[in-house]
């Protein structure tokens, strides 16, 4: 199964899979980017590729990216390119029954789009990666919408989290690939472990990816075993709460939009927040300033092109930090809530500050 999306995907993967475990399949899950260990991209059953498991396909990959670097026509493959390789061929070698794809980076040329999978799906549709996929919802659609494949059923994401004028590119790319489409049914509220309104969305749409694989590969659709792999799903700084702190990787503005009305109307709300130079960092932080009794600390961390305090200077109403284990460490007022947001780049520093270190002390 082939997965794009702006956001969602990778709590879409985790649902999706727990549901298909509840059967007795064998399931992988090539995910990205990871949060703490590098192996996350690559899982069966939750399991993530050992180290030795990584280092024997690499080492039959290797001879083949050193011939293709003789070729100018097939030199300087990338990373994920590689990646990409490794976790088909160790899916193959492992022999599992299903295996659950999320797309790197748009859809059309992402290098996961040389499969031809049972379903398809697209999860949601924002500003992200403009510079990439275009500077307008539509055109991002058409680039995510490129993972459509003939007669290849389609699940779409609910309205909440997929524009009009993405739809509409959708179902037109669709329509000419005679794909089936599909959109999930938002009226039943799920017993979750992740929370957060929007997982409900990321629930809703795995169970109609669920119905519509199910339907193709003769599995019973199950109440009680649905039910089960949604409430075992777990996907980590996805409004994790994590020693008294909140981390949830919302790092564009559509994510950032979505945290604003989760938060809107709760008591004080301090946030930390960080991201990546090449983001609208400016229009994110905006964004969070709209939430009431709201207090915003900005930082750095040790990563490329983070934000510095001059990038963000001239922004008002703001607290700046030079080293964000300062936050953590407190002191803390009791009954705030505090959330921990951004990058998710930086999710993973703090998080295993936090799995290492510290539980907020108030």
């Amino acid at each position: 199964m082939h997965i794009a999306g702006t956001n969602g995907k990778g709590s879409t993967v985790t649902f999706l899979a727990n549901i298909l475990q509840q059967y007795g399949l064998k399931v992988g899950t090539f995910t990205s980017p990871y949060i703490e260990i590098f192996n996350e991209r690559i899982a069966i059953n939750g399991r993530f590729i050992s180290d030795q498991e990584l280092d024997d396909v690499v080492a039959r990959i290797k001879p083949i990216v050193l011939k293709m670097d003789e070729d100018a026509a097939l030199v300087n493959i990338t990373e994920f390119e590689i990646l990409t390789a490794i976790g088909f061929y160790y899916f193959h070698i492992q022999a599992v029954d299903i295996a659950l794809i999320e797309v790197g980076l748009g859809g059309l040329y992402d290098s996961t789009n040389v499969i031809t999978p049972l379903v398809s799906a697209i999860t949601t549709i924002g500003l992200d990666h403009q510079e990439i996929l275009g500077d307008t919802v539509a055109k991002i659609a058409k680039e995510k919408a490129g993972i459509i494949k003939p007669a290849v059923p389609v699940v779409v994401g609910a309205s909440v989290g997929i524009p009009e004028t993405a739809f509409e590119v959708i179902s037109a790319v669709a329509k000419s690939q005679d794909a089936p489409l599909y959109r999930p049914d938002l009226d039943t509220q799920f017993d979750l472990t992740l929370h957060g309104k929007y997982q409900q969305e990321n629930a809703a749409l795995a169970v109609k990816l669920f119905d519509v694989l199910a339907s193709k590969i003769g599995l019973t659709p199950s109440a009680d075993k649905i039910a089960t792999g949604l409430k075992q799903a777990f996907w980590p700084a996805r409004m994790e709460d994590l020693g008294g702190f909140i981390l949830d990787g919302a790092h564009n503005i559509p994510a950032i939009k979505r945290l604003v009305a989760e938060f809107s109307g709760k008591q004080n709300v301090n946030i930390l927040f960080s991201a990546l130079q090449r983001k609208d960092f400016h229009e994110m932080i905006g964004l969070l300033k709209t939430i009431p009794n709201v207090s915003i600390t900005l930082t750095t961390f040790d990563y490329p092109n983070t934000i510095v305090a001059s990038d963000v200077a001239d922004i008002s109403d703001v607290a700046w930090l030079d080293i964000w284990q300062d936050f953590v460490d407190g002191p803390h007022q009791s009954g705030d809530l505090y959330l921990i947001t951004g990058s998710l780049y930086f999710m993973s520093q703090v998080r295993s500050y936090l799995n290492d270190n510290k539980k907020i002390t108030k």
